[in-house]
């Protein structure tokens, strides 16, 4: 009895408060509600416009001398391919320079597609990460340079001259680079084909980047296709999700960074990782069968190579290992990993305290060393000192692992 006249007197107050805190509650509430639906009244608003205005520079990829002016062309094979003969820059933070040969290929060099006696051929293929428009080096150059340098090469391949064909073109995945060795690759006579991928080229759909999108109406379709898929009256706290979901996994359907909407809309990702996986799986069987002296080499990126955990990404390639476990499926994360012993944040206390603007801001001598392979903070493309030391790892891995060469790159061949 005395605990609960106790206990009525302590709620006896608690109840004469009740309009305070009824009024408390409905204040949280609008203070969460208010700026969501302002949120939502803004992206609504602006979106189209931001997105139209994105794309419409993506497609604005010209040069003003060139017949067409279109970095991009129709194939009926992979969606689209680089148009031949095109030369353009890209402006900070990349600063790059490519140009595509009269294959369409980004190369400085020509060469014909049959194969001449005493070459041998090596085939890559990729996205933008092996296309490198973005770079003045092309990491297949310097792959190239390598082995041509290399005694130990040259004793493999029976003194022939190395050809390192860079096939890759940005946007594609699994799908796209089956489609790019079946009709495109076999014609040059490769020895060997490389597919150099990155761990999102898995969830990857068939893309059609900058193609048919040329005209103005054209798109606003394509936009539309992206705003069509938003659900403007979700419960998912979009405001809270879009500051602090990545950091939890969480991803509702406006991003404040808009190109993440375009990046991961249902036209170019599978949001099903079953799916994903499965046809991945397809993808590599049909390279395989095609052509099979062929190894698939996982090119590491900033986010995997400092331990972020991204959940899109966690256990993708490893769960593509097993599904084809007959494929030779390497990761260049232990190599590259290697490269950056006694160089990880814990071993520069001087940078104790910097931000990550602060450390890209120094002079190389003094970056982090990985702040040097990649256009931080803007970017998670390689720069061109990061490419080129991938570049020699893969030569490496190819010089020292003659098991993965195939019975036709025998000196005797």
């Amino acid at each position: 009895m005395r605990h609960t006249r106790w206990l009525s007197r302590q709620v006896r107050p608690l109840t004469a408060y009740w309009r305070e805190i009824l009024m408390a509650l409905v204040a949280t509430l609008l203070m969460i509600l208010v700026p969501e639906v302002a949120y939502r009244l803004y992206q609504y608003q602006t979106l189209p416009s931001v997105l139209y205005k994105i794309v419409s520079a993506q497609v604005a990829l010209r040069d003003p001398n060139a017949p067409t002016g279109q970095l991009r062309i129709d194939d009926p094979h992979t969606g689209y391919v680089y148009a031949p003969n095109m030369e353009g820059r890209y402006p900070h933070p990349w600063h790059g320079h490519w140009r595509t040969n009269s294959h369409g290929h980004v190369s400085q060099f020509e060469y014909p597609k049959k194969k001449p006696p005493g070459e041998h051929r090596i085939a890559v293929v990729g996205d933008s990460m092996t296309a490198n428009i973005t770079n003045n080096i092309r990491w297949t150059e310097v792959l190239e340079e390598s082995l041509n340098a290399s005694p130990e090469w040259q004793a493999l391949v029976g003194n022939k001259f190395t050809r390192v064909i860079n096939f890759a073109v940005d946007g594609m995945g699994m799908v796209q680079f089956a489609g790019m060795v079946r009709h495109h690759v076999l014609s040059f006579e490769p020895d060997l084909t490389i597919v150099n991928f990155i761990s999102d080229d898995i969830l990857r759909r068939l893309r059609y980047v900058g193609v048919s999108i040329s005209r103005e109406e054209d798109i606003r379709k394509f936009v539309q296709t992206h705003l069509d898929e938003i659900n403007w009256f979700s419960a998912c706290p979009e405001l809270i999700t879009a500051m602090i979901g990545s950091r939890l996994g969480l991803r509702c359907a406006l991003p404040l960074d808009p190109k993440e909407l375009l990046a991961s809309g249902p036209a170019h990702k599978y949001f099903d990782r079953r799916e994903a996986i499965a046809t991945s799986v397809k993808a590599v069987t049909d390279m395989m069968v095609a052509f099979p002296n062929i190894i698939f080499l996982q090119m590491p990126l900033f986010q995997e190579l400092e331990d972020h955990d991204l959940p899109d990404w966690r256990g993708l390639v490893e769960d593509l290992s097993s599904a084809v476990p007959q494929a030779k499926i390497i990761s260049m994360r232990p190599q590259m990993d290697i490269l950056l012993e006694g160089k990880r944040p814990k071993d520069r206390p001087d940078l104790a305290g910097m931000t990550l603007h602060q450390i890209t801001a120094l002079p190389d001598n003094r970056k982090l060393e990985i702040y040097r392979w990649f256009f931080l903070p803007e970017d998670t493309h390689y720069t061109d000192y990061g490419a080129t030391l991938y570049a020699h790892e893969v030569a490496k891995l190819l010089i020292n692992s003659p098991d993965l060469l195939g019975r036709k790159q025998s000196a005797s061949h």
